[in-house]
């Protein structure tokens, strides 16, 4: 079961009553293409840029980050599965926001980590209730980019995937490509693999 704040929770609880405004987070953690460092942007669907507490997906600390408006960002309902299905997540962005430019043609996005948020507001307020909670960890794992027609704005789609269970369904090509084989030469452990089966050892002698 997903644990979240208690301010979080008592959001949710007293909804009917004093209502809710959600929002979604999305932050991608992409790559530099000329020096291969690590970037990243956030966005979500609120009305203007902010500095927003978030929990980490992978500390599960409290932590700061900016979040770009304005890229008509959509984030679908997101499944929640106990099994080993991979969930796939598609979120959609404005075609001609600066930042979405930046982020898909100006870096590298290719298996990029992707950290999806549910931010809860105050309708009265206008106050977070608590750090956005994480809804989705995943890899961008392809984004096509629509041709819009005449007239309109198209959309830019990252495809993501779960990120634990895309790691367990991963194949590991070194364990019988001709290279992966070349380097275990010096590998004395293995070196025998192959002919211990022949052996031919007589009961009660020793060899």
């Amino acid at each position: 079961m997903k644990n979240v704040s208690a301010s979080f929770m008592d959001a949710l609880v007293n909804a009917r009553e004093r209502g809710l405004v959600a929002r979604s987070l999305v932050y991608v953690t992409a790559r530099d293409r000329d020096t291969g460092v690590p970037v990243a942007l956030g966005f979500w669907n609120g009305g203007e840029d902010i500095d927003i507490y978030v929990i980490d997906g992978e500390s599960g600390s409290v932590v700061t980050r900016t979040y770009v408006s304005g890229v008509n960002l959509e984030v679908p309902e997101i499944p929640r599965v106990s099994d080993m299905t991979i969930q796939t997540v598609d979120i959609k962005f404005s075609q001609i926001a600066p930042a979405v430019q930046q982020l898909v043609r100006g870096w590298d996005v290719r298996l990029a980590p992707v950290e999806v948020h549910q931010l809860l507001l105050d309708p009265e307020t206008g106050q977070a209730a608590g750090p956005a909670e994480v809804s989705f960890l995943g890899i961008v794992d392809g984004q096509p980019v629509e041709t819009p027609a005449a007239g309109e704005e198209g959309a830019i789609t990252l495809n993501l995937i779960s990120s634990a269970i895309a790691m367990l369904a991963r194949t590991n090509p070194l364990k019988s490509s001709h290279e992966g084989q070349k380097r275990r030469d010096g590998d004395e452990f293995g070196r025998y693999s192959g002919v211990v089966e022949n052996w031919d050892i007589p009961w009660g002698q020793n060899t």
